[in-house]
């Protein structure tokens, strides 16, 4: 299953807490919440049944280790594996691939495993649930309506005179905290790091806080040569031919040109074209376009390609600033992905 991420249950509030707002809606709501929860009490004695301060009723809770986590602040990021179920039973997203296996709508091309969240962007009632948490504790929570929402309000009562039209619907979540951090930029940088002395001893050598600062000429980019070039010549304006394996840290591939390749880590499609691909070389490696059509490159391909001399091949690695940001990019490289491109310079391919 594509995982659906935490914004798809309401659109975002226009409205203040404080505002007036005629709706009976979250309390009709509510009365059926409220009988949920007493007929699943009888069906289900052996969950916890601990109600949060906002409301949302925990039926299951699994203590991590270390600090809990207290107050959410603007520089706090959280990395989360979840699953969520209608009331129903019905699995409406999850970050497991075994979950979408049982599904039977796994896709091999898409990414599975924890995502990061900002934690002032996910919905009160996530929050609700996600304070008092350790690292590597996993709860199970039925949350209401109108906790599906991006305000913040001081009770419980202000939550239930939202407009019912600016709120979701219930549906438990099944939450694992893996880790949380401050400064998404900085734990991405470590996680390079880690990659780098792992991966890469020979260059890098085995002290990760050295290898995180032996950047290739730009922050957060890294560059490994596999292959010295037959010349020194930088190229300017002017166009090479390339093959290239786009992955993430974990190995997944998600892009390449070469077929075998694409074949093999099941991302191949019979309406794409493979072979060597064209890269338009201007005055500056920001000038630098992919194929015929001169398509725009993220940042971090176009400084690996900057640093590439005549049939060179080499690795560029970087942090998603570089890359695909907090948006992440479909189903196969999900928000504040560090990134790892594999390029060899090439012949022209003939006509």
């Amino acid at each position: 299953m594509r995982r659906i991420i935490i914004f798809v249950f309401a659109a975002v509030l226009l409205w203040g807490c404080g505002k007036t707002v005629e709706s009976t809606t979250n309390e009709i709501n509510k009365l059926y919440f409220d009988s949920w929860v007493s007929i699943q009490k009888q069906k289900h004695p052996e969950y916890v049944w601990k109600q949060t301060s906002l409301g949302a009723w925990i039926l299951e809770d699994k203590e991590g280790t270390g600090e809990a986590l207290g107050e959410f602040d603007d520089s706090l990021y959280l990395r989360v594996n979840y699953t969520y179920y209608d009331f129903d039973g019905t699995i409406s997203a999850t970050t497991s691939e075994k979950v979408s296996q049982q599904l039977g709508d796994y896709n091999e091309t898409y990414y599975y495993g924890p995502e990061i969240w900002y934690a002032n962007s996910i919905y009160a009632g996530l929050e609700d649930l996600l304070k008092g948490m350790k690292r590597g504790g996993r709860r199970k929570v039925a949350i209401p309506g109108w906790l599906q929402t991006s305000e913040r309000c001081a009770t419980p009562e202000e939550y239930l005179a939202l407009a019912s039209d600016k709120v979701g619907s219930n549906f438990i979540c099944d939450i694992e905290l893996v880790d949380y951090f401050r400064y998404v930029n900085e734990w991405e940088l470590d996680s390079i790091s880690r990659y780098l002395v792992r991966n890469y001893a020979r260059h890098y050598g085995t002290d990760a806080a050295k290898a995180r600062g032996d950047s290739a000429g730009a922050h957060g980019f890294y560059y490994i040569r596999d292959l010295a070039p037959s010349d020194t010549v930088t190229f300017r304006d002017t166009t090479v031919y390339i093959n290239y394996i786009g992955r993430l840290l974990n190995g997944s591939v998600f892009d390449t040109n070469i077929r075998d390749t694409a074949m093999f880590h099941g991302i191949f499609s019979a309406s794409r074209t493979y072979g060597p691909v064209a890269i338009n070389y201007g005055s500056v490696w920001s000038d630098i376009t992919m194929g015929s059509d001169s398509g725009d490159v993220i940042k971090g391909f176009a400084r690996t390609l900057s640093v590439m001399k005549a049939y060179e091949r080499g690795t560029g690695i970087f942090y998603s600033p570089l890359g695909y940001t907090y948006n992440g990019s479909g189903g196969k490289i999900p928000p504040y992905s560090p990134l790892r491109f594999d390029v060899e310079i090439v012949d022209e391919p003939k006509k």
